[in-house]
């Protein structure tokens, strides 16, 4: 077993040598995983913060973004660090001692109330819900960084008082989804180095998923915004803070297509046909030009072919997601029925909508790939590919995030020797983790899988809030199956089935040993801070 002394690891780091006097290999950042196993957020304390809405890190880790309540501001504090003297002072003059949780036994702490302050330091408050854009509020679940953390892409929103859609866009956007609520959207592109706002976009009367940057898909300047009402994605491309619209939408039309529109007299109603989409028009070709004529099943194939033509015809995009600046992933399901009745069923979950998984090169407007919901292939990608389909990566080490989801699925589905019927049922449950949202995981090292092992029911590199836990959540070093640290996020009061479940989302910092839990229980908050303390003991538990 490799030593866990922090002196043994900068020795061996200096030297080039392990510790078995032999030169190593490793890449140049491999070695650092194991420092993340000597110096952990081992101290909890309840804290109070400003009334803002703490949204995340910047890439870098300088910087923490937050909304003010009413939602209407961005707030950039600048972060100070863990080594920061004043912290230091903080912690001495509270005597937190070795203890894993620090609790407060007076009103007014001066660790708890003043910690935030000390740590982070207000840089700015930039207004951008003002003016003609006043009825507009920010939405607290969304942001993109661009150009490494130079700019954030924020959106804001606001609800339409009766919308009525024109005749021409039934025409021109054949695939439109009219069952949605349509919004007003704004978008800013805020330059953090400067604090002020380069450029901003409107898209009135649309429908688009903003939570957890769930509808817009971002690959280098690149970025691409699905609108689920149109049934289109709109391409954007960062110049210099500006952002500059593509002439073409992806979805409706080809490129070249002129498109006429019809005469006043020449209403549309129900019965009115309108022409299939051309990426659906690629996808029917694309199948059926991979059906083997010669082939024993052939003729299985065609039947299975004009069966599935209606719902190629009516699927509606989903999701999406550029996996590089050509290439977009697009994950189309089932459109909603108008009569659809939810069964009741009295065991198991209500069955998944059907999915089909279209890779699509936009440069040559061509179809490259369709995978089926339950296609083994497709979740061998998922698996070969993760690190480029999560599409985020540490500025410090340049790994990509390693989740328990991906840890699993190699650890039990790359095996020859497992049935079709088993690829069958792991592929229907792990391929609709991708199109993966944009910026969606943390890099934080202290939730690489590879790492720690933990309860990913709990926390996990995917930034959603997860049910508050009975206890504290137990972080082991995977080599020595030793806690290296816990998390006290315990549930304020006891569950209960017929209450609203507490829920803990967590920002981590990108690679120090800092993270700030927040837990919601109604619209009642409660914040913690854990960090790295040198004086703080952690206690071995082997009775889990």
């Amino acid at each position: 077993m490799k030593s866990q002394n922090l002196v043994h690891m900068l020795q061996n780091r200096e030297s080039g040598y392990t510790r078995f006097n032999k030169l190593s290999q490793s890449a140049p950042f491999t070695y650092e995983r194991q420092f993340y196993k000597a110096i952990t957020p081992c101290l909890t304390i309840g804290i109070l913060i400003p009334p803002v809405y703490l949204r995340k890190f910047t890439p870098d880790g300088s910087k923490l973004l937050a909304f003010s309540r009413d939602q209407r501001s961005v707030i950039v504090y600048t972060y100070k660090g863990i080594g920061c003297k004043r912290v230091g002072d903080l912690l001495s003059e509270a005597n937190v001692g070795n203890k894993e949780t620090y609790n407060n036994t007076k009103d007014n702490s001066q660790l708890t109330s003043k910690i935030f302050e000390r740590l982070f330091e207000s840089k700015y408050v930039l207004r951008l819900c003002q003016g003609d854009s006043a009825r507009y509020y920010l939405h607290r679940e969304f942001s993109v960084f661009l150009e490494h953390g130079r700019y954030v892409l924020l959106a804001g929103m606001c609800i339409l008082n009766g919308c009525n859609l024109a005749i021409t866009d039934y025409e021109r956007y054949p695939d439109l989804f009219d069952k949605l609520d349509p919004f007003s959207y704004i978008f800013f592109v805020v330059d953090l180095q400067q604090g002020i706002v380069t450029d901003e976009i409107q898209l009135p009367q649309d429908a688009i998923c903003l939570s957890h940057n769930y509808g817009i898909s971002v690959h280098g300047n690149t970025i691409a915004i699905l609108s689920r009402l149109r049934q289109a994605i709109y391409i954007y491309e960062l110049v210099n803070g500006r952002l500059i619209k593509h002439d073409h939408e992806i979805a409706p039309r080809p490129r070249d297509c002129a498109f006429n529109v019809a005469s006043a007299s020449a209403m549309l109603d129900v019965n009115s046909l309108l022409p299939i989409t051309h990426i659906k028009q690629r996808v029917l070709s694309f199948l059926y030009r991979h059906i083997q004529q010669d082939g024993r099943q052939s003729g299985q194939k065609y039947q299975d072919f004009y069966k599935n033509f209606d719902f190629i015809e009516n699927m509606i995009i989903e999701k999406m997601q550029l996996v590089d600046n050509d290439l977009i992933l697009l994950r189309y399901e089932q459109r909603p029925k108008d009569t659809y009745v939810t069964p009741m069923l009295t065991t198991g979950e209500p069955e998944p909508p059907r999915r089909l998984y279209v890779f699509y090169r936009m440069s040559v407007e061509d179809v490259v790939g369709v995978y089926q919901d339950d296609s083994a292939d497709l979740l061998e990608i998922v698996v070969q590919f993760y690190d480029k389909m999560c599409n985020v990566r540490s500025l410090q080490t340049g790994e990509a995030p390693s989740s328990p989801t991906h840890y699993f699925i190699r650890q039990t589905c790359l095996n020859p020797n497992k049935s079709a019927h088993f690829m069958r049922q792991a592929a229907l449950r792990f391929n609709p983790s991708v199109p993966v949202s944009t910026q969606s995981f943390s890099t934080s090292p202290y939730l690489n899988y590879n790492v720690f092992y933990y309860d990913d029911r709990l926390v996990s590199p995917l930034e959603r809030p997860k049910a508050s836990s009975t206890e504290p959540i137990m972080f082991r070093d995977r080599e020595t199956n030793l806690v290296k640290f816990r998390l006290n996020t315990k549930a304020r009061r006891p569950h209960n089935d017929m209450a609203p479940r507490e829920l803990c989302a967590f920002i981590c910092h990108p690679f120090e040993p800092l993270v700030i839990s927040i837990q919601k229980c109604m619209h009642v908050y409660a914040y913690k801070l854990h960090i790295y303390n040198h004086s703080t003991t952690v206690k071995q538990s082997y009775y889990d």
